[in-house]
């Protein structure tokens, strides 16, 4: 049987990746990252070694019309539109509200919120015809918990909450799953100034703001990603699931 087509965005890193390999033994895989090649090109060599026989696509998305040029390209390469759909790639950058310029905001609310519509929207109707499909867009604990200095991005977290479960109504009757993961603290490279600065704090600190005691890290997120892609997740659709290692980190008040 021909093998499943997996789109991940920010996939050659980070929570993508973890998905990636995950997905790798069964699925075909298109990763799409934004500027680093040679992290991209020890990507696709660990994933080819695995046979997954993945393709990588330097596509920096920030609008409808970059998703749009990335799904051409997928399409054209695979001769097929994607079975599954994995939102992942976004940045963060932390700043207090009144003392961040607004244009900074736009851009965080497009990179996370519309651009994850947009992809949705390209490949939805693949999807629909077809019958199936899995969509699994990334939020965040920022979008259900608050954080100071992170108002756009919990704004587009919470965002892609809301749009997750009601394009799930829409097309569940299609045989298609929508879902949310909402990680806590990840070991990625996103989130590499907030990891130095739990290393500082004495290991009691950690464990009142993380309960598990540790930092999870990209293949925990990709192995749940890779359930909510398999048959036996059929019947779960429209969830939000954290996994944070029992409510991790909150306000650190930095």
């Amino acid at each position: 049987m021909e093998k499943r087509l997996a789109l991940i965005t920010g996939g050659t890193s980070g929570i993508g990746f973890g998905a990636a390999k995950r997905l790798a033994p069964e699925c075909d895989l298109a990763l799409a990252y934004a500027a680093d090649h040679e992290k991209a090109e020890k990507a696709k060599q660990e994933l080819d070694a695995m046979g997954a026989g993945a393709k990588t696509y330097a596509k920096q998305l920030s609008s409808y019309d970059d998703a749009g040029e990335l799904i051409e390209k997928v399409q054209a390469d695979f001769g097929r539109s994607p079975d599954i759909l994995v939102n992942s790639a976004g940045r963060i950058h932390d700043g207090f509200f009144l003392n961040t310029d607004f244009a900074h905001h736009e851009s965080i609310i497009r990179e996370h919120l519309i651009v994850t519509m947009a992809m949705c929207h390209l490949v939805i109707k693949s999807m629909y015809g077809n019958k199936s499909g899995r969509i699994i867009n990334l939020s965040s604990i920022s979008g259900i918990y608050a954080k100071r200095g992170q108002t756009s991005y919990a704004a587009a977290k919470a965002g892609i909450i809301g749009f997750t479960k009601t394009l799930a109504m829409e097309v569940a009757h299609r045989g298609i799953t929508v879902n949310a993961v909402a990680p806590g603290l990840i070991d990625t490279p996103m989130t590499s100034g907030i990891i130095q600065f739990l290393e500082k704090t004495p290991d009691r600190k950690i464990k009142k703001l993380i309960p598990a005691g540790y930092v999870g890290e990209p293949d925990d997120v990709g192995s749940l990603i890779a359930y909510l892609c398999s048959e036996e997740a059929r019947y779960i659709t429209g969830a939000v699931i954290t996994i944070d290692g029992g409510r991790s980190l909150g306000d650190t008040g930095s």
